[in-house]
């Protein structure tokens, strides 16, 4: 009996042709999704070519061509003048950049605003040995969590005018204080609580840098106000706890403890004048304020503010609160005769006075009304000058 030939061999052959064939039209298909392939398919019958100036413009791929060069050569945009987001008195106000190395290698940054200044960049450093001239007290700002030497709108312009050296700094970690000489970055982010607890130990480095008078003899760094806001206020207090050389302290919403940082053992042991500044719409923040004006030990005053935010917000939604606080700082470090006179501004008075519209009330703890702290809120502050 014969047995009958298998197909089963041409069977697999047909199989094996067809599975390559899908394989490669897989393969095909593929490539020509993927991002990196570069294949390009023959024109079909039905495909029209396009006119070379609807492709490309008039000169076809010529104008192409010469445009991608361009975009390639062009220049960068110069970068943003960080000043013109802040008020207008500040746009022509003249700063010099100033970095302090610290102890630990971190590099400081500040902007420095003094009357002797003319334009960034073109100021003369007079010889600290040689030096005669005006001297001007230092007011150092210290800003609140994650915000920088930008905060304080208008109130450099204010002071430096009334005859105050300016230096709105950059905390640790934050803004243009980031980098060490060992170019290791340093946030505020992955600071540990002791270092936030550590913080005004830069500011008594800055505090002492500006007392030898080497590079900025101008600048007199044995008379000092420090104000700051929020975190920055909190910090000040053990600024004016740690420095025989601060005679002043001006608070913005300050906060009984932030980050670790406990202001009422700065203010119990800081016997100088201070000042609060408070807005009664944010009731717990305002409680804390009123909480440590009690601990004030020294000379003390409390304004009290409402719809016009916290902190440094305040001195951006109310500008007469800047030349309140020049206006307190007057009584206590004197501007040198003959300094600039800020201009009379819209809503201000040449001579520094609030405006009359001012919805402020203040409390003040002078040598009479210490005995009584509930004179709080009687009288406004005397502008002196």
């Amino acid at each position: 009996m014969k047995k009958v030939a298998s197909s089963s061999p041409t069977l697999k052959l047909s199989r094996r042709t067809l599975q390559q064939f899908v394989t490669l039209l897989l393969l095909l298909m593929g490539c020509m999704t993927w991002s990196g392939c570069d294949m390009k398919l023959p024109p079909m019958p039905w495909d029209k070519p396009v006119p070379a100036d609807k492709a490309h413009g008039a000169k076809g791929e010529e104008a192409a061509t010469e445009e991608a060069t361009a975009e390639e050569s062009a220049e960068p945009a110069e970068p943003l003048d960080e000043r013109m987001l802040l008020p207008k008195t500040m746009h022509d106000l003249p700063f010099e950049e100033v970095s302090i190395p610290l102890a630990d290698q971190l590099v400081l940054y500040g902007r420095l605003y003094d009357p002797s200044l003319t334009e960034p960049g073109e100021n003369e450093i007079p010889d600290s040995e040689e030096y005669q001239g005006t001297k001007y007290p230092l007011v150092i700002l210290l800003h609140g969590l994650n915000r920088d030497h930008l905060t304080w709108s208008d109130l450099p312009a204010t002071l430096t005018r009334a005859g105050y050296a300016v230096f709105a700094l950059d905390l640790r970690g934050h803004g243009k204080s980031t980098i060490t000489t060992w170019k290791r970055r340093v946030s505020w982010r992955l600071l540990q609580p002791e270092q936030w607890k550590n913080l005004h130990r830069d500011i008594t480095q800055v505090i002492q840098y500006f007392k030898k008078g080497e590079d900025y003899p101008e600048v007199d760094g044995s008379q000092v106000a420090v104000i700051g806001e929020k975190l920055g206020a909190n910090v000040a207090t053990f600024v004016g706890k740690s420095n025989a050389e601060v005679k002043a302290l001006v608070l913005l919403s300050p906060g009984v403890e932030f980050k670790g940082i406990d202001a009422s053992r700065g203010l119990l042991e800081y016997g100088n004048p201070t000042l609060i500044l408070s807005n009664q719409d944010f009731k717990e923040s305002h409680s804390q304020a009123q909480h440590l004006y009690n601990w004030i030990t020294g000379p003390k005053t409390l304004q009290v503010y409402e719809k016009i935010g916290e902190g440094a917000e305040m001195l951006t939604n109310q500008p007469g609160v800047g030349l309140q606080i020049e206006a307190w700082l007057s009584n206590i470090l004197k501007p040198i005769p003959g300094a600039k006179v800020a201009s009379p501004e819209a809503g201000t008075e040449a001579s520094g006075h609030p405006p009359a519209d001012n919805p402020l009330e203040v409390g003040h703890n002078s040598e009479a009304a210490q005995k009584d702290d509930t004179t709080a809120a009687a009288a406004p502050i005397p502008a002196q000058h």
